[in-house]
Order: structure tokens, then sequence, then C-alpha cells
């Protein structure tokens, strides 16, 4: 067999089967969008990308595997002071991201749907988030499933941990403070391949681990940590397999790219980052069988999330508008700009350093350029989304994907001062060098010192979506209050499901009066109404939704809170005679 198959990659005609089937996989793909409706491809990705993720996954386990010799190497390298000072690091990144940014939330309620679709994935094998859940003596069964307009791999790593451990909010801010620390390990081995300098490499993992933004969404279940990681994974395997040029580092490569496409939709970037890189650096091997043969493994990976964009086509996404337009140029400009320069929420000391280690690093101009490129693309992307502004709402999450390229610059900046440092007070051609330790000590003391400027704003929760903080807070209490054996009615059914409890969405109470009689008497009038965040919002569709449950059902009050001129209340339903 290996013999044939041998026979067949080196023959003459092989490169023309191989454009065979890529060509085969893109008319598949048109085939789907020409052959079925955006609704019957949502119901088949259902099923399809949970285990797409999953083969997706359990080939970056087997590459990791491959790779064993090369693991144990850099572990034997680093068994010394230099592998303590590391781990101490990543245990600092993880213990500042845990206990001194606030646990919380920060975008509602995307966050409990990600969970919630994670849910689904451990217990049913099918993505999306649930509008109708049930629980029979703990065997959950999701009525109503919707396919989520984002792609699905950070609820699928939500799922691991889930089917490890059961459904538990907290394990997914505890899976983003755990991924958020191994981010800072990739920072620190992609400056350490590219430099071979130690002290660069900790600056650059150091830099990550001290960026405000970086730690506070850390600590929430939002899906930009994630992607961050798999972002600069992808970079790290593309500078150990230049280095290398081996077939088992091409092959991690290859499986890891469409899963870190999958992360969010903007993390797509990163497969143009990737060619671009091969063209930069290896444009003989991108012209190669062997790198087109992997080729094919990647596309056939990402056939669902192809599929995905066109089924999410025409999403309003939040926009009445346009989603992307020129017309948002100039103010994401300013404002993302500044964002860097301004010290308000970024240290500009950071910045600085990257500057300085853009022009002035000891690492190849082509990487540094092309560290550059890397930021350029998560960052200007957003320039021409309508939300794309770091002073919209929450969507100053949308930078996280741009912080490691720069906080690799920042490491090569503060080891080309060091470098100086220790050549200062030249005098008759003989030089009077500092003590290296000291030079190292003052840099990281004065990151450290920007750092603490920032503790107030890492600390603090703030005003953002204080409405709806304080709606998914009480909720939680609400269902405290009620028999596990019942059911509510809510406009967030997520987050109920994710506490083990029964729940269908609150439009079902006026657009499917038979289901809400039905659920009366199999809970024994257990049904309850929860008034929630949304009855209080400005929209009439959600106003005229409350009022009609009022109207149409006896509603009697269990508990109740305020906050500010919002109420939330939690009502017992019953039917009108």
């Amino acid at each position: 067999m290996k013999t044939a198959l041998n026979k067949i990659y080196h023959h003459r005609y092989y490169p023309v089967l191989l454009l065979g089937v890529h060509l085969a996989i893109f008319g598949f793909v048109v085939f789907f969008i020409d052959y079925f409706s955006q609704n019957e491809i949502k119901n088949l990705l259902k099923k399809w990308v949970p285990w797409n993720l999953k083969l997706n996954f359990l080939l970056i386990m087997a590459g990791i595997g491959v790779c064993y010799q090369g693991l144990l190497n850099i572990v034997k390298e680093l068994w010394n002071k230099k592998g303590i000072f590391l781990l101490a690091l990543v245990i600092f990144a993880f213990s500042a991201a845990a206990f001194v940014a606030p646990r919380t939330h920060r975008i509602f309620y995307d966050e409990d749907i990600y969970a919630n679709i994670g849910q689904n994935i451990a217990l049913t094998g099918e993505t999306g988030f649930c509008n109708y859940g049930t629980f029979e003596y703990d065997e959950y069964y999701p009525h109503w499933t919707t396919y989520n307009k984002e792609p699905s791999g950070w609820p699928y790593l939500i799922s691991l941990v889930f089917k490890l451990l059961g459904t538990n909010e907290l394990y997914a801010f505890v899976l983003n403070n755990l991924i958020f620390s191994a981010s800072v390990l990739v920072a620190f081995f992609i400056a350490w391949y590219l430099l071979a300098d130690y002290f660069a490499a900790f600056l650059s993992g150091l830099a990550f681990a001290l960026i405000p933004h970086n730690l506070i969404w850390a600590n929430t279940a939002s899906a930009e940590p994630s992607a961050a990681f798999f972002s600069g994974l992808t970079v790290l395997l593309l500078v150990v397999f230049f280095r290398t040029g081996k077939d088992r580092h091409l092959f991690v490569l290859a499986v890891t790219i469409p899963f870190a496409c999958q992360i969010r939709p903007e993390s797509m970037l990163i497969l143009f980052f990737s060619i671009t890189a091969f063209a930069v650096f290896s444009p003989k091997t991108l012209a190669s069988r062997k790198v087109w043969t992997y080729a094919v493994l990647i596309t056939a990976m990402l056939i669902p999330l192809f599929l995905h964009f066109y089924a999410a086509a025409g999403h309003s996404w939040g926009a009445e508008g346009p989603k992307f337009s020129l017309s948002f140029l100039e103010n994401n400009l300013r404002i993302n700009g500044l964002y860097y320069l301004d010290n308000k929420a970024f240290p500009a000391i950071f910045t600085a350093l990257a500057v300085i280690g853009l022009f002035r690093a000891r690492c190849v101009l082509k990487w540094r350029l092309m560290l550059l490129f890397w930021f350029l693309l998560f960052w200007g992307i957003f320039l021409f989304f309508y939300a794309g502004s770091y002073h919209y709402g929450a969507d100053v999450r949308f930078a996280l994907l741009s912080f490691m390229p720069l906080a690799l610059l920042a490491g090569m900046g503060g080891s080309f001062i060091r470098d100086k440092i220790m050549t200062v007070g030249q005098k008759s051609g003989q030089a009077a060098t500092i003590n290296p330790h000291t030079a190292i000590c003052l840099i990281i003391l004065v990151m450290f010192f920007a750092f603490v400027e920032f503790l107030p704003l890492i600390r603090r929760v703030g005003q953002e979506a204080w409405g709806a903080r304080y709606d998914h807070n009480i909720a939680i209490k609400f269902a405290e209050k009620i028999p596990r054996r019942s059911i509510v009615l809510t406009h967030n059914p997520s987050m109920f499901l994710l506490w083990g409890q029964n729940a269908i969405q609150a439009y079902a109470g006026l657009e499917n009066p038979e289901i809400i009689e039905y659920l009366m008497e199999k809970y024994q009038g257990r049904v309850y109404f929860h008034y929630n965040y949304w009855c209080n919002t400005e929209s009439a569709y959600n106003q005229r939704l409350c009022r009609g449950i009022k109207k149409k059902y006896r509603l009697d009050k269990i508990a109740g809170a305020s906050e500010q001129n919002y109420e939330y209340v939690l009502y017992k339903m019953s039917l009108k005679e």
C-alpha cells in the first residue's frame, strides 16, 4: 500500500490529480449552495459541524503525538532556571486573569449562547442554541434549536470540558483562563524560535500577559481569547515548519489552520496570513506537491465553514444598514488608532517597544514585516465594520486578535534596549558594560510599573451592559426559588438551560399558546414568566411581547428586584378562565 501511494505521489500526473481534487471540493461546495436553501444547509450543519470539529481536533492531537520527541526536547532544554521563570510567568498570567480581573460576562447574552451551544454539542452532538429545552430526570432534550450565525469552534472547546466535568457555566470561564495562559506560552515560543533569545521571548510573553484587555476578557466566556490563541499557534507552527521543513510539522500546521479558522468569522484571515507567509519565506515549497497535498486536508476540513458563511449571509448582525462600509473608516481609524497611543486602555510603553522592535530588533526584516502584517490584518478588518470601533459597546474585544504580534515586537524592542543599556558608557573605545541582570530587571520593572497604572481598569466591572448583567445575576436567584420540575418563559433560555432549568422562548406565550397549555398540564401549573432585561428596553417588539403575556395570562409575582429604572420579576403563570 505504501509503495503504491508513493508511486502515485511521484507520478508526473499527480499535480493534475491534485488540481482535480481541489476542483471537486470547490464543486461540492457550489453544489450544496445551488441545491439546498440556506435553512436546509443550516439544518445539515447542525450535525456536520460538530463531527468535523471533532475530527479536526483529533487530528491536532494526533499531530502533537507525532511531534512528541520535539516537545520532549523542549522540556529538556527548559528543565532549568529559565524554565522555572517561564512557568512562573504562566502561573502569573493565569492568576491575574482568574483572580484580578472580575469573573463576569461582558457580552450579553452571547456568552450564554456559546456555552449553551457547547452544552448541546456535548449532550446531543448537534450545534445550535436552544430556544426550548427540558430535562427529564437529568436527560436533556433540546426541542427547538437555532443554528448560530458565528462559527462553532469556541463552543466545541467548551463542549469538551462539559463532557469531561459536566455542564457548569464556571468551566467556560476557567477554560478561557487556561487558554490565555497557553497564549503566553505561544508568544514566548514564537519569539524564541525567531530570535533564539530567551530574554526577548520572555518579554514577549510578559507583554502579552500584561495587556489590560487581555486579562479582562480572559475572565469571560467570550470567543476572542481562543481566537487569539489559535491564530498565534498557527503562526508558531509556521515558524517551526520554515525552520525544519519536516513533514510532521507541516501536518500539524495543516490540521491546525482549519480549526483556527472556525473560532470567529475574522479568524479566516489566518489562512490568508499563512499563504502569504509561504509566499514570502518558502515560495518553492508553496508550489510543491507536498504542500498542495496537505492543502487538500485544509480545504476539506473547511467545507462546513464555507457553507456556514453562505448560510449566515444576510444576517443583520444588529445593523439596519450596511455592515461593512468605507463610511466607518474615518471614525474607527481615529478611535482604534489612538487606542494604542493614548495610554488610556493600552500601555503606550508597549506600543513604543513594538515600534523599536519593528525597526531595530535583531530578527530578520521579513519576519518583522510579517508580524506587522499580522497586526494590520486583524486590526484593519474592523476599521470598515459598523461595530468595529473599540469604543462601541464591548467591541474592544476585537482588539484581542491584534495583541500577540504587538507583544512579540515589544519583546524584541525590549531585548534591543537591553543590549544598548549593557554597552552604555563607552569611553576610549572600551565598553563599560552594565550587569546584564540589572538591565533585564530594569526593563521588566518599567513594564510592570506601566501595567500597575491599569489595575483599576482591570478590576472594574464597569457600567457597560449593567441592565443585562443585573438581569443575569438576579435570574440565578430566581431559578433557585422554583421547583426543579418546572419551566420558565424567558427571552434568554440559554442561561436557564445552563443552570439545569427547563426553559422556553418568551414568544411561545403568544405564538404557541397550545404548547403553554401542554406545559401547564405537564408541570402541574409550575410554569413561570421571567420579566427580564428585554422587557425593559425601548424595543417595541419586546415591550409588546411582554405586555401581551401579561394580558393573556394570569401572573402571580414570586420574586422581584430592580436596578435603576429597570424591573426584574419572576411570575407564576396560569390560564385565565
